[in-house]
């Protein structure tokens, strides 16, 4: 703009009359300054725009879940580690295993029994199994949970389809002793043992550090507290604070630093949990399937409803809510229909969470999806998805869906 406006200075003053010098200063100083106030205003504009799309308040706590043989997993790896489980498992627990084919087929094998042969260090066994959600996987998103709420972090559920697929396998007579090392166990699952896959293990964004901070007392009224301050090595980061043997604490965020408040005592060591930026290009973890995220793209529709008093549960409406999320690029919304059941049972995926309603009986809403993949065997899970969204945005309506 600069050198333009250099370029009709030197025009103008190659004019010798000066009334027609007087005129065109005019019109171009006019001109000039209308171009160069609408061009202001539209750069304005557009980084309002964009600040608007990109300021999203919860940008840095998104949950990244994959699945990869427990050989595969990147020990070197700065956004992808193992996901923690428990080790103190059910009585009759044989193992671990992941079966991918579609959830009404992993449904059926979870009503039924199936003949297994156990390899064992004290020798081979054959007994009847069955099948079951992992308990232990099941307990960690249950834990995740937990820290969210403790730190008053938004919940905004966890798309892990890979989750619902890790089956815990438990011998059902009792046949197989309890001190056994279990080395191998065959199943017989029919026409799905081609699915199963063996020594899986689940992967996410999450880690977590121990970390030494500086404390201060501080007094509010009759109460004495302790501040912990814990710097913030990363700003793409998200952190959760987890001190241990706290049941009641506060943390408060800034761009800085986190500040955990305790009463019970100071902690010279605090386990934080930080979710991790996702690098795909720099991580080298052998993953099965692409990953699965929860992550959504805050738009400047999505501010402004977050200000409306209430939703509208229009088919546009719902359809700009579940558009902002990844995951949606697999669907077409079709239709929604009120109390409508679906042809399936919805997957349980929170089943940790307890709602106090009013209600006795909640209408339901049936979401008609179309699936763009029909061979996609996680289609069924990330719909599940989608409808737990929905459902944390309401009370009064019990969300379910339905794939054609």
């Amino acid at each position: 703009m600069e050198h333009r406006k250099e370029l009709l200075k030197s025009r103008i003053s190659q004019i010798q009359d000066p009334i027609q010098k007087r005129l065109l200063q005019d019109v171009l100083v006019d001109v000039f300054g209308e171009l160069l106030d609408y061009s202001e205003e539209s750069f304005f504009n557009l980084e309002q725009k964009i600040d608007g799309e990109r300021c999203d308040p919860d940008s840095h706590y998104y949950i990244y879940t994959g699945v990869c043989k427990k050989d595969g997993l990147d020990r070197a790896s700065r956004s992808l580690f193992e996901v923690p489980r428990e080790e103190n498992h059910a009585s009759g627990y044989l193992g671990t295993l992941f079966l991918a084919c579609d959830y009404p087929q992993i449904r059926r094998c979870l009503s039924g029994t199936f003949e297994a042969e156990v390899e064992t260090d004290l020798g081979t066994y054959h007994t009847t199994v069955a099948l079951s959600y992992s308990r232990a996987y099941q307990e960690t998103v249950h834990w995740l949970y937990r820290q969210f709420m403790a730190n008053r972090r938004p919940w905004n559920t966890m798309n892990c389809p890979f989750l619902y697929k890790m089956l815990d396998i438990t011998d059902r007579e009792g046949v197989v002793p309890k001190d056994a090392v279990i080395i191998k166990v065959a199943i017989d699952l029919f026409e799905l043992s081609e699915f199963v896959m063996d020594d899986m293990a689940l992967v996410w964004n999450l880690s977590e550090h121990i970390c030494k901070p500086r404390v201060d007392v501080s007094v509010a009224g009759n109460v004495s507290y302790y501040v912990h301050q814990i710097p913030r090595e990363d700003d793409q980061a998200g952190y959760l604070a987890a001190p241990e043997g706290e049941e009641l604490f506060s943390v408060i965020f800034s761009d800085q630093q986190v500040l955990v408040r305790t009463e019970k005592e100071a902690h010279p060591q605090l386990k934080m949990l930080k979710i991790e930026p996702m690098y795909e290009e720099k991580d080298h973890t052998a993953l099965e399937f692409p990953l699965q995220t929860n992550q959504r793209t805050f738009r400047h529709a999505d501010r402004q409803a977050l200000g409306q008093p209430r939703y509208l549960w229009t088919k546009g409406e719902v359809e700009r809510i579940l558009s902002s999320y990844e995951v949606f690029d697999d669907f077409e919304l079709v239709d929604l229909c009120p109390d409508m059941s679906g042809d399936l049972e919805p997957i349980l995926m929170n089943t940790f969470i307890r709602v106090q309603s009013f209600l006795k009986k909640k209408r339901k809403i049936a979401v008609i999806l179309h699936a763009k993949d029909s061979t996609d065997i996680f289609r069924y899970e990330k719909m599940y998805f989608l409808l737990a969204q929905l459902q944390l945005c309401t009370e009064e309506y019990e969300w379910t869906g339905v794939l054609r």
